[in-house]
């Protein structure tokens, strides 16, 4: 699959491991590195998406159906911002869906505050 393009914004699916690295899970990813760097590298950079809420946290932006451009998320979901993974174009399995311009911003935001940008 890179020879798809990815931009900022898209949601994919890949096997990512969990956070102690004893085991992983195939789940929705939102790419968070930008349009150009994902068409001059292999890896692109994204953030967790859980359909989870049991631990909210205030670097988590909720999305559901109605923040998507365009596709389709199974559940009410979280974006973890505090949660970046780089990943290899090639373990991206398929592309489900564009996150909407808005709550990028919202994501962008989150962002900075997490690092103080």
């Amino acid at each position: 699959m890179n020879s798809l393009n990815f931009e900022q914004g898209d949601i994919v699916t890949a096997n990512i491991p969990f956070s102690n690295m004893v085991g992983s899970k195939i789940r929705p990813l939102l790419v968070i590195s930008n349009s150009d760097y994902n068409k001059r590298y292999a890896d692109i950079v994204v953030l967790k998406v859980s359909s989870s809420k049991e631990n909210p946290f205030p670097y988590n932006v909720d999305i559901s159906q109605k923040d998507l451009a365009f596709g389709t998320l199974r559940n009410e979901s979280t974006i973890m911002v505090d949660f970046p993974v780089t990943l290899e174009k090639e373990e991206v399995l398929v592309k489900i869906a564009h996150l909407s311009q808005s709550k990028l911003l919202a994501v962008k935001q989150k962002l900075k505050e997490l690092y103080q940008l």
